[in-house]
């Protein structure tokens, strides 16, 4: 007798999953096969799975990866250098000290983890850690830094925020042959019900901290002492908060603008606020969990990531939210968004990094997929190739190709690679 739903197999990698999960499987590595898909966005291949990333300058990056490693990645070679930074658990989140914040010239980052810890690494020597954040009793989920003090901000499934306050000067920090243990100047304990997922520093005096998470609810803290921020107003009891109600489950993701809020929630919805009122301004509903969200206030527009790895752009400066541009490139969830320049980069759990010309997203004239021009041409001729090749299956054809189309897909997929 078979069970409903059940998979029945003797391939190893298939026990413990059921149909369903072997067909979204499949599907997932067919999408990992599309040429095209392999070059959207021009991915930067990671070892591991990207659970999040941060930008150090226009050549470095620095990857949380959940095979229990930091690493540092050259956006100029596309290549993730091998020293990593070492962890007990997946590292979930990282961050990088503001460029004042040098040791021996090289920036400072920070990698938290499931572990309970946070490690302090010079990016240009990531396998020696300089100091450990300890003080969270279950994992670190989420990482903040002050633009201007060295203070730190972590969230973690304890239901806990941390500050801590590194040494004045980095290169106090190299002086001791063993890493220097770092313990927290306060605790924000009692308020949150969850476990935090995601925080965010206020951008115009980095003064307010904003925390959110698995309890739904939005509030926010002086940067300085952990004390509730108070609040005036009918909308508010003293205390800055948005309670649960408005989003109805976690909240993955919270990013600040001038005078705004945004955040992305597992219940389908990212939502804008009005820091003042704590009122929701506009609500963007999407089909799926939203696992990420990136403003971008000075070209009128909204980025959001999702679950199944789409992306999508929102025009929201019009009074009339929308979306203007989608992009199909990442084949697993959108893990985190983030902007340099004139450039939005996207990370995802199918292990790369993409890289966003803002102006020719935005721009596209070519119809709500994005699609460069040198890569539609392509896509084109693949569709092509595929639709002769179902007529010649219905047709009853021995071969599927024949000797010389097999030769122009063969250049065809030559011509991809040498992009």
């Amino acid at each position: 007798m078979s069970i409903p739903g059940a998979n029945v197999s003797s391939e190893r990698r298939n026990f413990f999953m059921s149909s369903a999960q072997l067909e979204a499987l499949e599907k997932k590595e067919a999408l990992e096969q599309d040429p095209i898909r392999q070059k959207l966005g021009s991915p930067l291949r990671a070892p591991a799975r990207i659970l999040g990333f941060e930008l150090c300058d226009d050549d470095t990056a620095v990857f949380a990866l959940a095979n229990y490693q930091a690493r540092v990645a050259d956006l100029k070679t596309g290549e993730c250098k091998k020293a990593a930074v070492k962890h007990t658990g997946p590292v979930t989140a990282v961050a990088v000290m503001p460029d004042s914040y040098k040791a021996s010239s090289s920036r400072i980052a920070l990698s938290a983890s499931w572990d309970k810890t946070v490690k302090v690494w010079s990016v240009n020597n990531p396998q020696r850690t300089l100091a450990v954040l300890s003080g969270h009793s279950d994992f670190v989920k989420c990482l903040v830094v002050h633009p201007t003090l060295p203070f730190v901000y972590t969230g973690s499934s304890d239901k806990t925020i941390l500050f801590w306050k590194l040494p004045q000067s980095a290169e106090e920090l190299s002086e001791s042959s063993e890493p220097m243990v770092i313990r927290p100047f306060k605790t924000v304990k009692g308020q949150h019900t969850g476990q935090i997922y995601t925080m965010c520093l206020d951008r115009e005096t980095a003064g307010v901290l904003f925390s959110a998470g698995s309890d739904a609810s939005i509030r926010a803290w002086s940067a300085m002492d952990g004390s509730p921020r108070v609040a005036d107003g009918a909308a508010f009891d003293g205390e800055w908060v948005v309670p649960r109600g408005q989003h109805k489950t976690n909240i993955s993701d919270i990013k600040c603008t001038e005078g705004g809020l945004w955040t992305a929630s597992a219940d389908k919805t990212v939502i804008s606020w009005d820091i003042e009122t704590g009122k929701a301004d506009m609500v963007l509903e999407h089909s799926t969990t939203v696992t990420a969200v990136l403003p971008i206030p000075q070209v009128g527009v909204v980025v959001t990531g999702v679950r199944d790895g789409a992306i999508y752009i929102w025009r929201v400066n019009d009074g009339s939210p929308r979306i203007i541009r989608e992009i199909n490139a990442h084949t697993d969830d959108v893990t985190c968004l983030r902007i340099a320049g004139r450039c939005f980069y996207s990370s995802s759990l199918d292990e790369t990094l993409r890289v966003w010309a803002i102006e020719d997203v935005v721009g596209f004239s070519g119809g709500l997929e994005y699609m460069p021009a040198e890569l539609a041409a392509l896509k084109a001729q693949v569709a092509e190739k595929s639709s002769a090749t179902s007529l010649d299956k219905l047709g009853g054809s021995a071969s599927v190709l024949t000797e010389e189309e097999e030769r122009e897909l063969a250049e065809l997929m030559s011509d991809i690679d040498d992009m």
